[in-house]
């Protein structure tokens, strides 16, 4: 999952975009990305945390989030059942030709246009369950309706998320493909072109998160994956991930985990 900087979105509607149930039985963690579309997840139990635009954003059951194409984020879960709908920017763009430039900011201010983002939702789970003949006419107009209650309640004109942020991709897709390695600061801003307090200061107001965090929840969502789908012994799986400070890391993976490794091991 950590190389999946860029996610461009495969449809499995002919309508042109991607909906899928997704249920999830452990906590889990999705290192920071950026999508080609427009992404909407609503969780029906269990809690996502979403992190991005300098804060986190945690999403419990009832709840959803919109997230702007182009904007990095990571997402941390616990168990849970959610609706996910990724919708490309060229399907809105003939209805609002400034999607790009809009930022999404739900809140309670318009609390029946958020309920009824909500009960389309469900209705088209429903319809794409069903697949009754033209079910897919009725896919594509429930996906509209719900974008024009999004854009018309939900969106602020202010400096787009992706812009801001967009100087930190090149730094992200090293840090995924090199997390494994002895990773400081001093190197990554010299690698990048940066004095190092400014883009410690920088890495921390745009995503939420240091830089040091960031490389540590990677190592230990990778250490996760090899647990459940490997044989190695612990011990080697903390070095194999670049995870030197054993007590530190134990400490962490069983805050982001729930469980110490040996116990999620004896599990699987």
């Amino acid at each position: 999952m950590v190389n999946q900087h860029h996610e461009n979105v495969i449809s499995n509607l002919d309508v042109g975009i991607r909906f899928y149930e997704s249920i999830v039985d452990s906590n889990g963690y999705v290192p920071f990305h950026w999508h080609s579309s427009l992404e909407l997840v609503y969780v029906m139990s269990g809690q996502l945390i979403f992190q991005y635009d300098g804060q986190a954003h945690q999403i419990t059951a009832g709840h959803f989030v919109i997230i702007s194409s182009g904007v990095i984020h990571d997402v941390t879960n616990t168990p849970n059942h959610s609706f996910v709908l990724q919708v490309p920017i060229k399907f809105v763009e003939p209805y609002a030709k400034n999607i790009r430039d809009l930022n999404f900011q739900l809140s309670d201010k318009f609390p029946a246009a958020y309920q009824e983002i909500i009960e389309w939702l469900t209705k088209l789970n429903q319809v794409v369950q069903s697949a009754y003949p033209g079910y897919l006419f009725d896919c594509g107009q429930i996906v509209l309706q719900i974008m024009k209650l999004l854009v018309v309640n939900f969106t602020t004109k202010s400096t787009p998320l992706a812009r801001i942020s967009s100087n930190l991709k090149d730094l992200i897709i090293y840090i995924n493909d090199h997390f494994r390695e002895a990773l400081s600061i001093s190197m990554l801003a010299k690698k990048f072109g940066y004095n190092p307090s400014y883009l410690s200061r920088m890495f921390k107001q745009q995503t939420g998160l240091t830089i040091l965090e960031y490389i540590y929840q990677i190592r230990l969502s990778s250490m996760y994956d090899d647990l459940i789908n490997t044989k190695i012994p612990v011990t080697k799986l903390f070095v194999q991930n670049g995870l030197t400070n054993y007590r530190t890391a134990r400490s962490m993976f069983k805050k982001m985990y729930g469980k110490l490794p040996n116990k999620v091991r004896d599990n699987v």
